[in-house]
């Protein structure tokens, strides 16, 4: 980086040694020959380990000043040059500064010229490949190597306050909001909940009895049901469109890519268009909820529910429908804005969970978290702080969940997957080793419960399969796509 940059410092042209030739040529030490010919060459400048203390141009994402913070998103820069500095500015306008350093004490002096006026002193608080921190009394500026990384960058940039570390039994330590219970194995969101009777097993057993509606939805509309387009459970099955129940979508292609068997353990196909799941009542018993072969749609017929590709009603519409009844007798949450571990224990009988927030962990330590939790067959399930990040193909949003996977890229630490399954990359974000993209993420993990005993052996990287996109597809309601939290519900996920 160093090489190149001293390599862009020359191309400047900034005047200090006066030259009549045509090009220049630099000659580096290890043998290697540099010619930039030029008819227009006026100045070059040659500089020093001293002078030449920070390099390049560095992006301002926000600056904090006490409370306050103003968020730039690469708007202005800053360029080292040598013995210059250039400050562009928001509104377009360049100041130049005669530039010097004083590295032993962390410090540069800039005076203002060619028009500029005013001096700058600023202490370098932290200066690396992918941050700079700059201090101007009380107020510090955050600059990012690129104008991408200070537009994704977050406010609360300070690392994690403990010491990085390769120990798993470490870092599971800094998990947060623990759901295990001593009352029920369903973990404490379930303590005091309603308690199965007969009554209710007789009404959960028949598949005539609807579960209530959601969302909008007007009517249940008998459909074609193909549990399984790719013979297996896989994640593409589960495609989410107007119900904001994300975490439950997440969760059933998590299920999917971990556990396809044990999803074809607890459906029960009984041949009269009515399926049977094997769910866990608030106390953890298991319990039986049948329902039929009618999808819950708007008012034109069209399917509200997750599907599969092309409008395929699958085994995850059969689960969500089951979620969907098993809520109507015990009200332990509302379909909408679920959380993670509140659906999975309805089909594994286990909710103990834990979560990682934003910036708990370094990227290292949140990769190995990740890999070591998937390895252990539990449910990984999180979400980003900051949208629009591009991640791969596709970005980032905020409120929503997505399922943690093994990438296939050497580029990723690893890949989520967004349930609204966007185009041919199955709705697969590709998480780059960018600690501005890793500190946005949280994580909820869940432990897998009665579904340990069928965790795949051959666990890899998610590869979508192929499928040809159809006009009459459904997409993700506007309901969702276009959601405005208000303060009461800013932190639901759908």
């Amino acid at each position: 980086m160093r090489r190149k940059l001293l390599a862009s410092i020359a191309l400047m042209a900034i005047c200090i040694i006066r030259l009549n030739a045509q090009g220049i040529v630099i000659h580096q030490t290890d043998g290697n020959v540099y010619v930039f010919p030029s008819a227009k060459v006026e100045s070059i400048t040659t500089v020093t380990e001293e002078n030449t203390y920070i390099f390049g141009t560095w992006y301002l994402g926000f600056y904090k000043n006490g409370s306050s913070v103003i968020h730039y998103e690469g708007t202005e820069y800053l360029t080292f040059a040598g013995s210059e500095l250039f400050w562009g500015k928001a509104d377009g306008k360049v100041g130049t500064y005669s530039l010097r350093f004083f590295p032993k004490n962390n410090y540069f002096m800039a005076l203002g010229r060619n028009g500029t006026s005013g001096t700058l002193r600023w202490s370098v608080t932290r200066n690396t490949e992918d941050m700079l921190i700059l201090q101007d009394g009380t107020i510090y500026r955050y600059f990012y190597p690129t104008k991408e990384a200070a537009a994704n960058a977050m406010f609360e940039l300070d690392p994690p306050s403990h010491k990085e570390t390769t120990s798993i039994t470490t870092i599971l330590k800094y998990a947060s909001g623990k759901s295990n219970s001593t009352i029920t194995p369903m973990g404490k969101h379930f303590e005091g909940k309603h308690q199965t009777t007969e009554s209710d097993r007789t009404w959960l057993a028949n598949a005539a009895n609807e579960p209530d509606k959601v969302a909008g939805l007007t009517q249940w509309v008998a459909k074609t049901v193909k549990l399984y387009p790719y013979t297996n459970p896989v994640p593409a099955d589960v495609n989410q469109h107007a119900i904001g129940d994300c975490c439950a979508c997440a969760v059933f292609a998590s299920m999917a890519y971990l556990y396809p068997d044990y999803i074809k353990q607890i459906i029960k196909n009984n041949g009269n268009n009515s399926y049977t799941v094997t769910m866990y009542d608030p106390q953890g018993n298991p319990v039986d909820v049948c329902v039929s072969n009618k999808i819950l749609c708007d008012g034109n017929g069209n399917i509200g529910q997750v599907t599969g590709k092309n409008n395929a009603v699958t085994w995850a519409t059969i689960l969500e429908k089951a979620m969907m009844k098993y809520m109507t007798i015990y009200k332990t949450n509302g379909i909408e804005g679920i959380g993670t571990e509140h659906v999975a224990p309805l089909f594994t009988g286990c909710g103990d969970s834990f979560a990682f927030s934003p910036n708990s962990l370094y990227t290292s330590e949140l990769k190995l978290a990740i890999e070591y939790c998937l390895a252990q067959g539990k449910i990984c399930v999180g979400g980003f702080n900051v949208g629009d990040i591009p991640c791969g193909v596709l970005k980032t949003v905020t409120g929503h969940a997505f399922t943690f996977m093994l990438s296939t890229k050497e580029s990723s630490i690893f890949a989520m997957r967004n349930p609204w399954g966007i185009e041919s990359v199955d709705g697969l974000l590709e998480i780059p080793d960018v600690r501005t993209t890793v500190q946005t993420i949280d994580a909820r993990i869940v432990d897998p419960g009665a579904a340990a005993p069928y965790l795949r052996a051959d666990l890899s990287p998610y590869t979508p399969p192929a499928f040809i996109r159809r006009p009459t597809d459904l997409g993700v309601s506007p309901r969702l796509l276009n959601r405005v939290f208000n303060e009461s519900n800013k932190d639901e996920l759908w």
